[in-house]
Protein backbone atom coordinates (compact mmCIF):
# COMPACT_ATOMS: atom_id res chain seq x y z
CA UNK A 1 0.00 0.00 0.00
CA UNK A 2 2.78 2.44 0.93
CA UNK A 3 4.68 1.79 -2.30
CA UNK A 4 1.59 2.37 -4.40
CA UNK A 5 0.90 5.78 -2.86
CA UNK A 6 4.56 6.81 -2.65
CA UNK A 7 5.22 6.58 -6.38
CA UNK A 8 2.17 8.78 -7.06
CA UNK A 9 3.08 11.47 -4.54
CA UNK A 10 5.23 13.76 -6.68
CA UNK A 11 2.91 14.04 -9.72
CA UNK A 12 -0.16 14.47 -7.53
CA UNK A 13 1.47 17.35 -5.66
CA UNK A 14 2.52 19.01 -8.88
CA UNK A 15 -0.83 18.62 -10.60
CA UNK A 16 -2.77 19.75 -7.52
CA UNK A 17 -0.93 23.05 -7.26
CA UNK A 18 -0.75 23.89 -10.98
CA UNK A 19 -4.00 25.90 -11.15
CA UNK A 20 -2.97 27.97 -8.12
CA UNK A 21 0.62 28.72 -8.95
CA UNK A 22 1.32 27.97 -12.63
CA UNK A 23 1.55 31.68 -13.52
CA UNK A 24 4.06 32.43 -10.77
CA UNK A 25 7.78 32.84 -11.46
CA UNK A 26 10.39 30.26 -10.48
CA UNK A 27 10.35 29.79 -6.75
CA UNK A 28 6.57 29.47 -6.25
CA UNK A 29 7.14 26.45 -3.97
CA UNK A 30 8.63 28.62 -1.22
CA UNK A 31 5.35 29.38 0.62
CA UNK A 32 4.54 25.66 0.77
CA UNK A 33 7.43 24.91 3.11
CA UNK A 34 9.01 27.79 5.00
CA UNK A 35 9.13 31.54 5.09
CA UNK A 36 10.13 32.85 1.65
CA UNK A 37 12.77 35.20 3.09
CA UNK A 38 14.48 32.34 4.89
CA UNK A 39 14.89 30.36 1.66
CA UNK A 40 15.97 33.38 -0.36
CA UNK A 41 18.55 34.37 2.26
CA UNK A 42 20.10 30.93 1.73
CA UNK A 43 19.75 31.30 -2.08
CA UNK A 44 17.76 28.07 -2.34
CA UNK A 45 15.39 27.72 -5.28
CA UNK A 46 12.54 25.20 -5.42
CA UNK A 47 10.88 24.82 -8.79
CA UNK A 48 9.13 22.26 -10.96
CA UNK A 49 8.52 21.09 -14.50
CA UNK A 50 5.79 18.97 -16.08
CA UNK A 51 5.97 17.64 -19.65
CA UNK A 52 3.45 15.46 -21.47
CA UNK A 53 2.78 14.67 -25.11
CA UNK A 54 0.80 12.65 -27.63
CA UNK A 55 2.56 10.60 -30.33
CA UNK A 56 1.28 8.74 -33.40
CA UNK A 57 2.93 7.06 -36.37
CA UNK A 58 1.73 6.16 -39.86
CA UNK A 59 2.35 2.39 -39.91
CA UNK A 60 -0.46 1.00 -37.77
CA UNK A 61 1.90 -0.08 -34.99
CA UNK A 62 1.77 0.99 -31.35
CA UNK A 63 5.57 1.09 -31.42
CA UNK A 64 7.22 4.50 -31.99
CA UNK A 65 10.73 3.32 -31.01
CA UNK A 66 13.42 4.45 -31.76
CA UNK A 67 12.27 7.85 -33.02
CA UNK A 68 10.18 8.44 -29.93
CA UNK A 69 13.38 8.03 -27.90
CA UNK A 70 12.22 7.87 -24.26
CA UNK A 71 8.71 7.00 -25.42
CA UNK A 72 7.93 3.60 -26.89
CA UNK A 73 4.12 3.48 -27.12
CA UNK A 74 1.81 5.51 -29.32
CA UNK A 75 -0.69 7.73 -27.57
CA UNK A 76 -0.41 9.87 -24.45
CA UNK A 77 2.87 9.99 -22.53
CA UNK A 78 3.58 11.65 -19.20
CA UNK A 79 7.24 12.34 -19.86
CA UNK A 80 8.00 13.88 -16.51
CA UNK A 81 6.59 15.57 -13.45
CA UNK A 82 9.61 16.73 -11.55
CA UNK A 83 10.74 18.95 -8.73
CA UNK A 84 14.13 20.62 -8.18
CA UNK A 85 15.76 21.88 -5.02
CA UNK A 86 18.83 23.93 -5.93
CA UNK A 87 21.33 26.34 -4.50
CA UNK A 88 22.75 27.99 -7.66
CA UNK A 89 26.48 28.55 -7.87
CA UNK A 90 27.92 32.05 -8.23
CA UNK A 91 30.60 31.46 -10.85
CA UNK A 92 31.95 32.62 -14.21
CA UNK A 93 31.85 29.01 -15.40
CA UNK A 94 28.67 26.95 -15.50
CA UNK A 95 29.61 23.26 -15.23
CA UNK A 96 28.65 21.25 -18.36
CA UNK A 97 27.63 24.49 -20.14
CA UNK A 98 30.82 26.51 -20.42
CA UNK A 99 32.54 29.82 -19.62
CA UNK A 100 30.71 33.15 -19.42
CA UNK A 101 32.04 36.71 -19.65
CA UNK A 102 32.74 38.96 -16.69
CA UNK A 103 35.47 39.50 -14.15
CA UNK A 104 36.69 36.51 -12.15
CA UNK A 105 34.67 36.35 -8.94
CA UNK A 106 36.89 36.63 -5.87
CA UNK A 107 34.62 34.86 -3.37
CA UNK A 108 34.43 31.11 -2.91
CA UNK A 109 30.92 29.66 -3.21
CA UNK A 110 29.06 26.37 -3.01
CA UNK A 111 25.77 24.93 -4.23
CA UNK A 112 23.81 21.76 -4.85
CA UNK A 113 21.01 20.26 -6.93
CA UNK A 114 18.50 17.52 -6.12
CA UNK A 115 16.06 16.50 -8.85
CA UNK A 116 13.12 14.14 -8.35
CA UNK A 117 11.10 12.82 -11.28
CA UNK A 118 8.05 10.68 -11.97
CA UNK A 119 7.19 9.67 -15.53
CA UNK A 120 8.20 7.72 -18.62
CA UNK A 121 11.55 9.43 -19.22
CA UNK A 122 13.50 6.79 -17.33
CA UNK A 123 17.15 8.00 -17.24
CA UNK A 124 17.79 5.45 -14.50
CA UNK A 125 21.13 5.09 -12.75
CA UNK A 126 22.29 1.48 -12.56
CA UNK A 127 22.87 0.48 -8.95
CA UNK A 128 20.49 3.14 -7.60
CA UNK A 129 17.14 3.92 -9.28
CA UNK A 130 16.85 0.46 -10.80
CA UNK A 131 16.91 -1.12 -7.34
CA UNK A 132 13.89 0.79 -5.99
CA UNK A 133 11.02 -1.64 -5.41
CA UNK A 134 8.42 0.97 -6.36
CA UNK A 135 9.73 0.88 -9.96
CA UNK A 136 9.43 -2.86 -10.57
CA UNK A 137 7.51 -3.64 -13.77
CA UNK A 138 6.26 -0.07 -14.11
CA UNK A 139 5.89 1.94 -17.33
CA UNK A 140 6.32 5.11 -15.26
CA UNK A 141 9.04 5.35 -12.67
CA UNK A 142 10.02 7.53 -9.72
CA UNK A 143 13.73 8.36 -9.79
CA UNK A 144 16.36 10.85 -8.66
CA UNK A 145 18.09 11.51 -11.99
CA UNK A 146 20.44 14.18 -10.57
CA UNK A 147 21.90 14.85 -7.12
CA UNK A 148 25.22 16.58 -6.70
CA UNK A 149 27.13 19.25 -4.79
CA UNK A 150 29.33 21.89 -6.43
CA UNK A 151 31.89 24.48 -5.40
CA UNK A 152 33.52 27.54 -6.97
CA UNK A 153 37.10 28.70 -6.39
CA UNK A 154 38.68 31.96 -7.69
CA UNK A 155 41.50 30.06 -9.41
CA UNK A 156 42.59 30.86 -12.95
CA UNK A 157 39.68 32.52 -14.70
CA UNK A 158 37.27 30.80 -12.29
CA UNK A 159 37.10 27.09 -11.41
CA UNK A 160 34.23 24.82 -10.34
CA UNK A 161 34.04 21.24 -9.09
CA UNK A 162 30.96 19.06 -8.76
CA UNK A 163 30.47 15.56 -7.36
CA UNK A 164 27.48 13.24 -7.51
CA UNK A 165 25.17 12.05 -10.28
CA UNK A 166 24.52 14.44 -13.17
CA UNK A 167 23.38 14.48 -16.77
CA UNK A 168 26.23 14.14 -19.21
CA UNK A 169 28.02 17.10 -20.75
CA UNK A 170 28.90 15.00 -23.82
CA UNK A 171 26.81 15.81 -26.88
CA UNK A 172 24.60 18.62 -28.03
CA UNK A 173 21.39 17.62 -26.26
CA UNK A 174 20.79 16.79 -22.61
CA UNK A 175 18.11 14.98 -20.64
CA UNK A 176 15.90 18.02 -20.08
CA UNK A 177 13.20 19.71 -22.21
CA UNK A 178 14.89 23.15 -22.21
CA UNK A 179 15.82 25.23 -25.24
CA UNK A 180 18.69 25.62 -25.83
CA UNK A 181 19.96 23.01 -26.33
CA UNK A 182 16.86 20.80 -26.87
CA UNK A 183 14.35 22.63 -29.10
CA UNK A 184 12.71 19.39 -30.37
CA UNK A 185 10.45 16.85 -28.67
CA UNK A 186 12.11 13.92 -30.41
CA UNK A 187 15.88 13.47 -30.17
CA UNK A 188 18.60 12.71 -32.72
CA UNK A 189 20.27 9.32 -32.93
CA UNK A 190 23.45 10.94 -31.62
CA UNK A 191 21.73 11.25 -28.23
CA UNK A 192 20.39 7.69 -28.37
CA UNK A 193 23.93 6.40 -28.94
CA UNK A 194 25.63 8.55 -26.27
CA UNK A 195 25.77 8.45 -22.47
CA UNK A 196 22.87 9.85 -20.48
CA UNK A 197 24.40 10.51 -17.06
CA UNK A 198 27.41 9.86 -14.87
CA UNK A 199 28.38 9.34 -11.26
CA UNK A 200 31.68 10.93 -10.28
CA UNK A 201 33.47 14.25 -10.22
CA UNK A 202 33.88 17.01 -12.80
CA UNK A 203 36.43 19.85 -12.67
CA UNK A 204 35.69 22.86 -14.91
CA UNK A 205 37.75 26.02 -15.37
CA UNK A 206 37.69 29.18 -17.45
CA UNK A 207 41.15 29.77 -18.84
CA UNK A 208 42.75 33.16 -18.07
CA UNK A 209 43.02 34.26 -21.71
CA UNK A 210 42.54 37.81 -23.00
CA UNK A 211 38.83 38.41 -23.81
CA UNK A 212 39.69 39.58 -27.35
CA UNK A 213 40.62 35.96 -28.09
CA UNK A 214 37.26 34.68 -26.89
CA UNK A 215 36.39 32.68 -23.79
CA UNK A 216 38.05 29.30 -23.31
CA UNK A 217 36.94 26.55 -20.95
CA UNK A 218 38.27 23.11 -20.06
CA UNK A 219 36.57 20.24 -18.22
CA UNK A 220 38.04 17.00 -16.87
CA UNK A 221 36.02 14.32 -15.07
CA UNK A 222 36.50 10.90 -13.51
CA UNK A 223 33.26 8.87 -13.54
CA UNK A 224 31.88 5.35 -13.11
CA UNK A 225 31.23 5.08 -16.83
CA UNK A 226 27.87 5.32 -18.60
CA UNK A 227 24.75 5.63 -16.44
CA UNK A 228 26.25 3.70 -13.49
CA UNK A 229 26.52 4.19 -9.77
CA UNK A 230 27.82 0.64 -9.49
CA UNK A 231 30.24 -0.63 -12.13
CA UNK A 232 31.70 -4.09 -12.66
CA UNK A 233 34.83 -2.58 -14.22
CA UNK A 234 37.86 -2.11 -11.99
CA UNK A 235 38.83 1.28 -13.43
CA UNK A 236 37.03 4.55 -14.10
CA UNK A 237 36.18 6.46 -17.27
CA UNK A 238 37.74 9.78 -18.26
CA UNK A 239 35.72 12.77 -19.47
CA UNK A 240 37.32 15.73 -21.25
CA UNK A 241 35.89 18.85 -22.85
CA UNK A 242 37.27 21.94 -24.59
CA UNK A 243 34.97 24.93 -25.15
CA UNK A 244 35.34 28.25 -26.97
CA UNK A 245 33.00 31.24 -27.06
CA UNK A 246 33.45 34.21 -29.38
CA UNK A 247 33.89 37.62 -27.71
CA UNK A 248 30.30 38.55 -28.64
CA UNK A 249 28.99 35.12 -27.44
CA UNK A 250 27.34 34.48 -30.80
CA UNK A 251 29.51 31.49 -31.72
CA UNK A 252 30.04 28.46 -29.47
CA UNK A 253 32.33 25.47 -30.15
CA UNK A 254 32.35 22.41 -27.86
CA UNK A 255 34.43 19.24 -28.21
CA UNK A 256 33.68 16.56 -25.60
CA UNK A 257 34.87 12.99 -25.12
CA UNK A 258 34.62 10.00 -22.81
CA UNK A 259 37.07 7.07 -22.69
CA UNK A 260 36.97 3.96 -20.54
CA UNK A 261 36.58 0.20 -20.25
CA UNK A 262 32.88 -0.69 -20.41
CA UNK A 263 32.79 -4.46 -20.75
CA UNK A 264 29.73 -6.19 -19.37
CA UNK A 265 29.74 -8.90 -16.74
CA UNK A 266 27.56 -11.74 -17.91
CA UNK A 267 24.44 -11.99 -15.78
CA UNK A 268 25.25 -8.96 -13.62
CA UNK A 269 25.32 -5.80 -15.73
CA UNK A 270 25.13 -5.26 -19.44
CA UNK A 271 26.55 -1.71 -19.79
CA UNK A 272 23.76 -0.74 -22.20
CA UNK A 273 23.27 0.36 -24.90
CA UNK A 274 26.42 -1.48 -26.06
CA UNK A 275 26.84 -4.97 -24.63
CA UNK A 276 30.15 -6.82 -24.92
CA UNK A 277 31.26 -9.71 -22.67
CA UNK A 278 34.69 -11.32 -22.33
CA UNK A 279 34.84 -14.81 -20.87
CA UNK A 280 38.07 -13.95 -19.02
CA UNK A 281 36.69 -10.60 -17.79
CA UNK A 282 39.25 -8.73 -19.89
CA UNK A 283 38.84 -4.97 -20.28
CA UNK A 284 36.87 -3.89 -23.36
CA UNK A 285 37.46 -0.28 -24.34
CA UNK A 286 34.75 2.21 -25.36
CA UNK A 287 35.07 5.80 -26.52
CA UNK A 288 32.62 8.49 -27.63
CA UNK A 289 33.29 11.99 -29.00
CA UNK A 290 31.05 14.94 -29.86
CA UNK A 291 31.77 18.21 -31.70
CA UNK A 292 29.11 20.95 -31.63
CA UNK A 293 29.28 24.31 -33.41
CA UNK A 294 26.47 26.85 -32.98
CA UNK A 295 26.03 30.44 -34.14
CA UNK A 296 23.40 33.11 -33.60
CA UNK A 297 22.93 35.71 -36.31
CA UNK A 298 20.59 38.51 -37.18
CA UNK A 299 20.47 41.93 -35.53
CA UNK A 300 18.47 40.60 -32.60
CA UNK A 301 19.94 37.07 -32.70
CA UNK A 302 16.67 35.68 -34.02
CA UNK A 303 18.38 32.93 -36.08
CA UNK A 304 20.41 30.05 -34.64
CA UNK A 305 22.29 27.34 -36.53
CA UNK A 306 23.63 24.23 -34.75
CA UNK A 307 25.86 21.50 -36.22
CA UNK A 308 26.76 18.37 -34.27
CA UNK A 309 29.00 15.44 -35.25
CA UNK A 310 29.65 12.32 -33.15
CA UNK A 311 31.86 9.23 -33.30
CA UNK A 312 32.03 6.20 -31.02
CA UNK A 313 33.34 2.65 -30.91
CA UNK A 314 33.18 -0.36 -28.61
CA UNK A 315 35.77 -3.13 -28.45
CA UNK A 316 34.22 -6.55 -28.96
CA UNK A 317 34.23 -9.47 -26.54
CA UNK A 318 34.50 -13.23 -27.13
CA UNK A 319 31.03 -14.27 -25.91
CA UNK A 320 28.20 -14.58 -28.43
CA UNK A 321 24.51 -14.18 -27.65
CA UNK A 322 22.26 -17.20 -27.31
CA UNK A 323 19.91 -18.36 -30.03
CA UNK A 324 16.98 -16.48 -28.51
CA UNK A 325 18.66 -13.09 -28.95
CA UNK A 326 18.87 -10.99 -32.12
CA UNK A 327 22.07 -10.83 -34.20
CA UNK A 328 24.56 -8.41 -32.69
CA UNK A 329 22.97 -8.38 -29.22
CA UNK A 330 26.46 -9.07 -27.85
CA UNK A 331 29.30 -7.24 -29.59
CA UNK A 332 32.02 -9.70 -30.66
CA UNK A 333 33.97 -7.46 -33.05
CA UNK A 334 35.05 -3.84 -32.70
CA UNK A 335 31.95 -1.78 -33.58
CA UNK A 336 31.68 1.84 -34.68
CA UNK A 337 28.91 4.43 -34.91
CA UNK A 338 29.04 8.00 -36.21
CA UNK A 339 26.86 10.69 -37.68
CA UNK A 340 26.06 14.36 -38.15
CA UNK A 341 22.95 16.45 -37.58
CA UNK A 342 22.14 20.11 -38.18
CA UNK A 343 19.38 22.43 -36.97
CA UNK A 344 18.10 25.83 -38.06
CA UNK A 345 15.99 27.74 -35.54
CA UNK A 346 14.12 30.94 -36.37
CA UNK A 347 12.54 33.01 -33.62
CA UNK A 348 9.70 34.52 -35.64
CA UNK A 349 8.51 36.55 -32.68
CA UNK A 350 8.97 36.54 -28.92
CA UNK A 351 6.50 33.70 -28.33
CA UNK A 352 6.99 31.66 -31.53
CA UNK A 353 9.93 29.67 -32.91
CA UNK A 354 10.28 27.47 -36.01
CA UNK A 355 12.72 24.55 -35.90
CA UNK A 356 14.13 22.38 -38.69
CA UNK A 357 16.56 19.48 -38.20
CA UNK A 358 18.23 16.98 -40.55
CA UNK A 359 20.36 13.99 -39.53
CA UNK A 360 22.42 11.21 -41.02
CA UNK A 361 23.64 8.48 -38.71
CA UNK A 362 25.38 5.14 -39.29
CA UNK A 363 25.60 2.19 -36.93
CA UNK A 364 28.29 0.47 -38.96
CA UNK A 365 28.30 -2.88 -37.18
CA UNK A 366 24.99 -2.99 -35.31
CA UNK A 367 26.49 -1.90 -32.00
CA UNK A 368 23.21 -0.72 -30.42
CA UNK A 369 21.61 -3.70 -28.70
CA UNK A 370 18.07 -2.98 -29.98
CA UNK A 371 18.78 -1.78 -33.52
CA UNK A 372 20.18 -3.37 -36.70
CA UNK A 373 23.28 -2.17 -38.48
CA UNK A 374 22.79 0.37 -41.24
CA UNK A 375 22.24 4.04 -42.01
CA UNK A 376 19.49 6.16 -40.45
CA UNK A 377 18.23 9.40 -42.00
CA UNK A 378 15.81 11.75 -40.24
CA UNK A 379 14.11 15.08 -40.94
CA UNK A 380 12.19 16.97 -38.25
CA UNK A 381 10.15 20.18 -38.22
CA UNK A 382 8.27 21.82 -35.36
CA UNK A 383 6.88 25.03 -33.95
CA UNK A 384 7.42 26.12 -30.34
CA UNK A 385 4.66 28.40 -29.09
CA UNK A 386 4.69 30.12 -25.69
CA UNK A 387 1.15 31.39 -24.98
CA UNK A 388 2.55 32.24 -21.53
CA UNK A 389 6.15 32.48 -20.36
CA UNK A 390 5.62 29.37 -18.24
CA UNK A 391 3.91 27.24 -20.93
CA UNK A 392 5.29 25.83 -24.20
CA UNK A 393 3.15 23.96 -26.75
CA UNK A 394 5.08 22.23 -29.53
CA UNK A 395 3.57 20.36 -32.54
CA UNK A 396 6.18 18.33 -34.43
CA UNK A 397 6.48 16.10 -37.49
CA UNK A 398 9.38 13.72 -38.17
CA UNK A 399 10.28 11.36 -41.01
CA UNK A 400 12.85 8.55 -40.62
CA UNK A 401 14.26 6.31 -43.34
CA UNK A 402 16.57 3.34 -42.78
CA UNK A 403 18.97 1.69 -45.24
CA UNK A 404 20.38 -1.71 -44.29
CA UNK A 405 19.61 -5.41 -43.82
CA UNK A 406 17.03 -5.01 -41.03
CA UNK A 407 13.69 -3.33 -40.32
CA UNK A 408 13.87 -1.10 -37.22
CA UNK A 409 10.38 0.47 -37.28
CA UNK A 410 6.91 -0.82 -36.32
CA UNK A 411 6.60 -4.40 -35.11
CA UNK A 412 6.36 -5.54 -31.52
CA UNK A 413 7.69 -3.79 -28.43
CA UNK A 414 10.58 -3.42 -28.22
CA UNK A 415 11.68 -4.05 -31.80
CA UNK A 416 14.61 -6.40 -31.08
CA UNK A 417 15.13 -6.65 -34.84
CA UNK A 418 11.51 -7.78 -35.25
CA UNK A 419 10.35 -4.60 -36.96
CA UNK A 420 8.26 -4.52 -40.10
CA UNK A 421 9.15 -1.21 -41.80
CA UNK A 422 12.21 0.67 -43.07
CA UNK A 423 10.61 4.10 -42.72
CA UNK A 424 8.31 5.93 -40.34
CA UNK A 425 6.41 9.19 -40.01
CA UNK A 426 6.02 10.38 -36.44
CA UNK A 427 3.50 13.04 -35.42
CA UNK A 428 3.52 14.54 -31.95
CA UNK A 429 2.47 17.47 -29.84
CA UNK A 430 3.79 18.12 -26.35
CA UNK A 431 3.22 20.70 -23.65
CA UNK A 432 5.72 21.73 -20.97
CA UNK A 433 4.94 23.68 -17.82
CA UNK A 434 7.90 25.56 -16.34
CA UNK A 435 6.83 26.14 -12.75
Amino acid sequence: MFNRWYHLLIPLLLLFFQPLYAAQPQGWYYPLFFDRDLWQNQRIDIYGRVQAGVLANDNGSDNVFPTGFFNIDEGFALNRAEIFVERPLKATYVPRVGPFPGPTLKEWDWGFLIQGRYGEDFSRTYGFDDELSINEDKSKVAILPQWFVKTYAPLGGGTTFQFGTWFTNIGNEIGAPIDPPSPFYSHPYSMLYGPSKHFGGLLSTRLPIAPKNGLWGVEVGIVQGWNNLQDNNDDKSLITALQWRSPDMRTWIDFESIWGNEQSENGVTDQRPFVAVDSNNEALFRQFHSLTISHQFGEIKDWRVVLNAVYGDQEGGDVSAGAGNPPGFLITEDSQWYGVNGSILWKMRKDLQLGLRAEWFKDKDGAYFLLPEGSYNAWTANVSWYPEAWLRIRPEIRYDRYEGPGKPFAGKLPTLFAGEETEQWLFSIDATLFL
